[in-house]
């Protein structure tokens, strides 16, 4: 692996996003591999896009990034979607741009694929780790269900479905016809780098420091029906 793409899709995020970017961009990754930065602002009505521009004229590595405006919002999904068509890495992962996650374990995402025991590496919130202080219960419940039952479904041994942190063969990546726009992404793109068979997987342990409501936490309780009916559509009838 030379190259990794770090998809960044953007929503509403000026509180964090500055901070995210530079942790980002301060990251050394193992082997000596490069970074691709794609930034997506998704047509947010705070101040991201401000942010984003600010760390654009700070970052020394400006080649190294890639910005992408839209118009109109389409969803996490959809800019995943976006920056998929501009990634030139070996590799893809997702970052999100809270700081929910740590972007320095992406390295610990690396790990498994630079042993060449994996080709697909997920990071689990879920791995030893019990329900935080401000976890909403309701949204544990419906990940453990969520990931069950697409284990179920799909063929596979998840612990954390719906993480953010997915570390995917570029190529492989852009081969699969996605079409899901906003959460349920998750259980699609599981489900269709499920049909190969000839992938590896593996899970490590990330950590995570969940926000509340009111501090920007955007999944909501219509975003588990969708997913699962995303379950049933990609993993049964497609």
């Amino acid at each position: 692996m030379k190259k990794l793409t770090i998809i960044i899709p953007v929503y509403n995020e000026a509180a964090t996003i500055n901070e995210l970017l530079h942790r980002v961009d301060a990251i050394t990754l193992d082997k000596g591999i490069k970074k691709q930065i794609i930034i997506v602002n998704d047509f947010s009505k705070d101040n991201s896009k401000d942010e984003i521009k600010k760390f654009i004229s700070e970052t020394k590595n400006k080649e190294g990034i890639v910005f992408i405006d839209h118009k109109n919002n389409i969803g996490k999904g959809g800019s995943i979607k976006s920056a998929l068509q501009k990634a030139n890495g070996d590799y893809t992962v997702i970052q999100d741009a809270d700081l929910e996650l740590n972007p320095n374990e992406i390295n610990n995402l690396l790990q498994p694929v630079l042993d060449n025991k994996a080709d697909v590496v997920y990071g689990s919130r879920f791995i030893n780790n019990k329900k935080q202080k401000k976890e909403s219960i309701l949204n544990r419940i419906a990940n453990v269900f969520l990931t069950g039952f697409g284990n179920l479904i799909f063929g596979v041994k998840l612990t954390d479905m719906q993480t953010c942190y997915k570390l995917i063969p570029t190529s492989v990546f852009k081969s699969l016809l996605l079409i899901e726009n906003r959460f349920a992404f998750d259980p699609e793109v599981t489900a269709k780098l499920a049909k190969n068979k000839k992938l590896r997987w593996k899970e490590v342990a990330i950590s995570y420091n969940p926000r509340t409501k009111d501090e920007g936490k955007k999944i909501r309780w219509k975003d588990g029906f969708r997913a699962l009916y995303s379950i049933i559509k990609y993993g049964i009838f497609k």
